[in-house]
């Protein structure tokens, strides 16, 4: 499952038994939303 980090707002694809971003050291890492794109009816 892919991450991003919410202070430089870089992917990572795992993370590992700390949850650090790999690029900036940031402790907040967001879980990234499917692209996948909802119907949604009007009546």
């Amino acid at each position: 499952m892919a991450y991003i980090c919410a202070s430089c707002g870089k992917e990572s694809k795992s993370l590992e038994k700390f949850v650090l971003c790999p690029y900036c050291g940031g402790r907040m890492m967001l879980k990234k939303r499917p692209n996948i794109s909802r119907e949604v009816s009007t009546d």
